[in-house]
């Protein structure tokens, strides 16, 4: 199968890895309008039910995740007030 991921932002990419992990004759090709080995500042936070849930998908990627530099503690998130 040939798939196209439009952007290369954190769902693209983990799209990507993702559809390869599942089948490795997948053709899969990312486009991403900026250039290669740059960021312009995108951040993703995980709650810990969500990492739980990319352990069982994808234990390699889940763990480099993890293992990041930049992590933060004892967050809230309050919506509409």
């Amino acid at each position: 199968m040939k798939i196209v991921c439009v952007g290369g932002g954190p769902a693209g990419l983990y799209f990507a890895i993702s559809a390869k992990l599942r089948d490795p004759d997948h053709d899969i090709t990312v486009i991403e309008r900026n250039p290669a080995g740059v960021t312009y500042g995108w951040g993703v936070t995980f709650s810990d039910p969500l990492l739980d849930s990319l352990y069982r998908n994808d234990p390699r990627s889940a763990r480099k995740i993890f293992d990041s530099p930049a992590s933060w503690g004892n967050q809230e998130v309050h919506v509409r007030g």
